[in-house]
């Protein structure tokens, strides 16, 4: 396969790009000066190296020699330790932060398909019910936010994780709400824009 095939093939991965799209990358490459390709591609190989993921919430963050092992939100002792916001990906954090929670996140890393028995293979449902159990127990959780995507699978997975999360709450006494219709259906929280998802969280239940 020749370079432009190749390269094509790899932008095609990427998410809401399809092969038209991914043509015109390489094409908008092949027209820039080779010393723009030479920076892109080291920023491509350093991503790597210089990023980790948060032990704690499975967001990515660049790295910090003090604290390696957790993300700048994390490791921040004056956010809200009580609220848990639970979001499909890293992208919903940003849009979340400037809607101006000053909680504590998870990232599921996706939503379960409709047709799926085993919502492991999809997403961090085990990882998610340890943080829960562990924090909720050392008194840390009153609240834990299901703030998924208004679409059909993230209305799927909402259900699913509200069923495995019920038994924990009850037994140690913590809320589990979702975010309110503020947030339109079919949409997605990465694309919202910050006022929705604030009358989206002072909506919840």
């Amino acid at each position: 396969m020749n370079p432009i095939e190749r390269l094509t093939e790899h932008f095609e991965k990427f998410p809401g790009i399809g092969p038209r799209q991914a043509r015109r990358f390489v094409q908008y490459l092949l027209a820039e000066s080779p010393s723009y390709r030479t920076n892109l591609a080291e920023s491509i190989r350093v991503l790597g190296s210089q990023t980790s993921q948060c032990k704690r919430c499975f967001r990515w963050f660049v790295k910090n020699p003090e604290k390696q092992n957790f993300c700048t939100i994390c490791a921040n002792t004056n956010r809200d330790q009580q609220t848990l916001f639970i979001v499909e990906k890293d992208a919903d954090i940003d849009n979340v932060e400037r809607s101006g929670f000053k909680g504590l996140y998870f990232v599921l890393g996706g939503t379960i398909p409709l047709a799926s028995e085993e919502p492991e293979r999809f997403v961090r449902v085990r990882e998610l019910l340890n943080r829960v159990e562990t924090d909720a127990s050392e008194s840390t959780f009153k609240e834990v936010i299901l703030g998924l995507s208004a679409t059909t699978e993230g209305d799927h997975t909402r259900l699913i994780l509200q069923e495995k999360l019920l038994p924990i709450a009850e037994g140690l006494r913590f809320k589990i709400s979702s975010l309110g219709r503020g947030l339109s259906t079919g949409s997605e929280l990465e694309y919202a824009d910050p006022d929705t998802i604030e009358s989206a969280l002072k909506s919840r239940q």
